[in-house]
């Protein structure tokens, strides 16, 4: 299930503490006993004001959807307090899931104003349990979780050099190339309308000549996953120079990303399967110039063809070892800006005791790849990187987002 935000609030109200967590605890265990395939009582649980914004109907169906997929809760514990009104809970289900939760009270009324759910997770996870989860799906998979430093010791390794198509974790490449080709944070790069791509992201919005620097761009390209300003790194840095650099990032094999596509080259291949059947079968070198013809093609998203077809030949491939090493290298080499940039969205629910998160993650049809850069509280770094394909059949999404939310509470520093 998708992290699902119904109405959570930032409440500021001050009232006794141990009233407080008293409060809290009685709410949290309320919505877990709601989550049943029949849920009842709703409304002396919820506050009227979450009604103005989800309907009691739209409620219940979440939390019996919320049953259906993991059991019903069995234990629940209480995990951190934000404010006097707002906590942080695991609940403990009957079909062996850890459901992340978050719970926000009325000032007013004491009731529920707000419930988060985060990404269920196994019950007492080991990362071989991931392994052989993951083995059993269909198509390629490959995952690796790896010490960074010292030894750099495999803690669960399969198949975790294969290259596979990794979407927009491509952007890390970017990113690291504008930290070798020491691209000033601070530098003004104006929207040209070549580099306008499809979203995801907000920038193919903006007006043309629309100023950024070099920091926000690399902000939107990691957080938000925006294309657009992916492009427009890219051609502030020039294709040549990424692909010069793939090798001194980590990447085993960087013949295989040449040519380093822009996402909008990408989208423009997808709308044409005719095109995208030239541009595999033909030489590396007169890639480029096709896709140079392809440039004056109108981009419609309508257009781009939503099924998995080519994404072995159509795509950014690399292996979970090749995304942990640009990883290690943004960390060594980064700075301050780098890893604040790749901490802005930690992708799925971050466990307590990790000092540090940096994630980046990838996805289109026949297309998932997620990666964490991780360092607990003794200074340990780690890298867990997962990846799914599958040209034929559509992915199981939550399927992938459970087990990899699985690998990180595996990694977890010990509550």
């Amino acid at each position: 299930m998708k992290n699902l935000i119904l109405s959570l609030c930032l409440l500021a109200a001050a009232v006794p503490a141990g009233a407080a967590d008293e409060k809290l605890d009685a709410a949290a265990h309320g919505i877990a006993s709601a989550i049943s395939q029949k849920p009842a009582g709703l409304t002396g649980l919820l506050d009227a004001d979450f009604f103005r914004q989800v309907s009691l109907e739209k409620a219940g169906s979440i939390l019996a959807d919320t049953w259906k997929a993991y059991g019903g809760v069995v234990a629940v514990r209480a995990v951190r307090s934000e404010s006097p009104l707002r906590g942080h809970y695991v609940f403990e289900t009957d079909k062996g899931y850890d459901l992340p939760a978050a719970v926000a009270l009325s000032p007013e009324s004491g009731r529920i104003s707000g419930f988060f759910f985060g990404q269920a997770a196994r019950h007492n996870p080991t990362l071989k349990s991931v392994a052989d989860r993951l083995a059993k799906l269909p198509g390629s998979k490959a995952f690796l979780v790896r010490r960074l430093g010292g030894d750099g010791a495999a803690l669960e390794d399969y198949h975790g050099s294969d290259e596979l198509a990794v979407g927009s974790a491509f952007k890390l490449y970017v990113l690291g190339a504008m930290i070798k080709e020491r691209l000033p944070w601070k530098k003004i790069i104006e929207l040209d309308d070549a580099d306008r791509s499809l979203p995801s992201g907000r920038l193919q919005d903006w007006p043309t000549g629309a100023p950024f620097t070099a920091y926000s761009l690399a902000g939107m390209m990691i957080a938000d996953s925006d294309n657009t300003a992916a492009d427009m790194l890219i051609s502030a840095l020039g294709r040549r120079n990424i692909e010069d650099d793939l090798k001194a990032l980590g990447h085993s094999a960087p013949e295989k990303l040449k040519p380093f596509l822009r996402t909008s080259e990408l989208f423009r291949l997808k709308s044409d399967s005719e095109a995208t059947l030239k541009y595999i079968n033909m030489p590396q070198d007169e890639r480029y110039v096709f896709l140079s013809s392809l440039a004056s093609r109108p981009l419609a998203a309508s257009a781009v063809k939503q099924s998995p077809f080519g994404v072995a030949r159509v795509e950014w491939p690399a292996s979970p070892a090749d995304l942990c090493r640009v990883m290690d290298y943004v960390r060594r080499d980064g700075g301050p800006e780098a890893m604040d940039i790749m901490a802005m969205n930690p992708g799925l629910t971050v466990p307590e005791g990790f000092a540090y998160a940096g994630y980046k993650g990838g996805s289109e049809p026949g297309v998932l790849s997620m990666t964490w850069l991780l360092k607990d509280g003794k200074r340990n770094w780690y890298c867990v990187s997962g990846a799914w394909n599958d040209d034929v059949n559509d992915l199981d999404q939550q399927a992938f987002f459970e087990l990899m939310q699985t690998a990180l509470n595996a990694v977890a520093p010990a509550r």
